[in-house]
């Protein structure tokens, strides 16, 4: 059974993290777990992220992740009053992430594109989207009925 594992003590302005820290299947090997961003902003998504894993592992020394795909790149994060350094690798693929912990072990993770939940209902519209299909025509008008030609 998966376990999906949630920050605890998240700060409002930070979304908890979506962690599974059990074997991943990935391409023709497996991987130590999974984590889905909320977003690209990875300052905030690492706040969140790496209290997880050191509740699970211990403390996080460092943190190897693509270069692509994330609105801006920090360099180091401050989690309980000591740094975690983050380095960015060309050519590492955007949906895998390393992390090395203080004790020497590494833990390889899939990284799923930032978003919602995959299965996550959609956000409800803000009504513009219906506001152009009546001014274009669309509706709950009577229905058009096509004389054959």
């Amino acid at each position: 059974m998966a376990s999906m594992i949630h920050q605890p003590e998240s700060p409002a302005s930070v979304p908890p993290a979506r962690v599974r820290l059990e074997p991943v299947p990935f391409h023709h090997t497996l991987l130590d777990g999974s984590w889905s961003p909320n977003s690209t902003d990875l300052h905030a998504e690492l706040r969140a992220l790496v209290p997880v894993l050191e509740h699970a592992r211990g403390p996080v020394k460092r943190l190897l992740l693509s270069a692509a795909g994330w609105a801006a790149r920090p360099h180091q994060i401050i989690t309980a009053g000591r740094p975690v350094s983050i380095g960015y690798l060309a050519g590492q693929s955007p949906s895998m992430m390393t992390v090395l912990c203080a004790d020497g072990r590494c833990l390889t993770m899939r990284v799923d594109p930032p978003g919602p939940a995959p299965g996550a209902p959609d956000r409800p519209e803000t009504g513009r989207d219906e506001h152009v299909w009546e001014a274009e025509g669309g509706g709950l008008g009577p229905p058009r009925t096509w004389a054959p030609r």
